[in-house]
């Protein structure tokens, strides 16, 4: 009888029936094998969800989901479906996994649909948020953990200042985080993986230039930190190291930044390409930024990229699946993750 060879060769790789996971052998002892990535498809992907489209009083609602490769350039392709029509829900996500919170039909919902990134599939439900609201597309942020949400149009009022988060990983309702600095709609809102910023957003009256932040791995309440350069209701990106916003209400192709780690007021970064009032979606990798355009006086499916390493125009990426206004958007590889 031949024996078994006592000596593991360096590279040999076995799969441990106790731990579920590939490993290893790297000449002292077993390592489990990293398998999952950001990058799907040869890039990692963007997703924007609900909308208003088509036109008419009130503007009709769609479920859809569409979703892009961020890494090249093209249209949009159709992933699935929400669980209901909706316009306005906010995007947040982990590696894996994507949310979509709250929005309007126009009643305010408080719905959390989740949907996994790597293949193509329907939303299910999650649970509710503390609060219904229209959240504007880009009032929330995530990291690999929590997920975000901050202010938006509720029921009772076109303003507060409710925030609330969700553990990813898990299904459930939202829980009270804390209050931001003042009763609000629409903040742009980005950053890393262990700062929310919000910047500006709608309030009685007009809007504000206010910049607050916080910490994602506690509770509290939010913090003045500067301001906009312009007094606006804008939608913002974020990778690791700053955050960009399209800060206008007036008809505008400027950008602005940010910078997490120091914060501070907010100053000039780079343009798009198509004058815009406020925007339809918005995503970005930790090297690209993703911006819907929605053009003065008008709606589009239009999507522009830009490098958020350099400055410069944006260039055209290709188009969403509908013609939308009041959407949300993430990805996979923001600058939470």
């Amino acid at each position: 009888m031949s024996k078994i060879p006592v000596t593991v060769p360096t590279g040999a790789i076995r799969y441990n029936s106790d731990s579920n996971k590939m490993e290893c052998w790297i000449g002292t002892k077993w390592m489990q094998i990293a398998v999952s990535s950001p990058d799907l498809d040869g890039g990692a992907r963007g997703f924007r969800a609900g909308a208003q489209v088509g036109g008419g009083s009130p503007w009709p609602q769609t479920d859809r989901i569409d979703y892009i490769t961020i890494s090249s350039a093209g249209n949009a392709i159709d992933f699935g479906n929400l669980t209901g029509n909706r316009f306005g829900p906010a995007g947040a996500s982990s590696r894996t996994r994507g949310l979509f919170m709250c929005g309007g039909t126009p009643t305010r919902l408080a719905n959390i649909d989740y949907f996994t990134m790597s293949s193509l599939g329907n939303a299910e439900d999650f649970g509710d948020m503390t609060l219904g609201r229209a959240a504007g597309g880009n009032s929330a942020h995530s990291n690999q953990t929590r997920a975000m949400l901050s202010g938006g149009s509720s029921a009772s009022s076109d303003y507060n200042n409710v925030m609330d988060f969700v553990t990813i990983a898990s299904t459930g309702d939202g829980v009270d985080f804390g209050d931001l600095t003042a009763a609000l709609s629409s903040p742009a809102t980005g950053g890393s993986s262990t700062r929310s910023i919000m910047g500006g957003g709608s309030v009685p009256g007009g809007h504000t230039n206010v910049i607050e932040y916080v910490n994602i791995a506690t509770t509290g309440n939010a913090q003045d930190v500067g301001d906009l350069v312009t007094a606006s209701n804008g939608r913002a990106i974020s990778n690791t190291i700053r955050l960009i916003i399209s800060a206008h209400q007036t008809a505008s192709t400027r950008l602005d930044t940010v910078i997490i780690s120091t914060l501070g007021n907010a100053y000039a970064f780079s343009d798009l390409a198509t004058a815009q009032t406020q925007g339809v979606w918005c995503t970005s990798s930790k090297t690209r930024g993703i911006w819907g355009i929605q053009p003065a006086g008008g709606d589009s499916n239009t999507i522009e990229y830009l490098s958020m390493t350099t400055s410069g125009t944006a260039v055209d990426f290709g188009d969403s699946t509908q013609v939308i206004r009041n959407c949300g958007g993430t990805s996979n590889d923001h600058g939470g993750l």
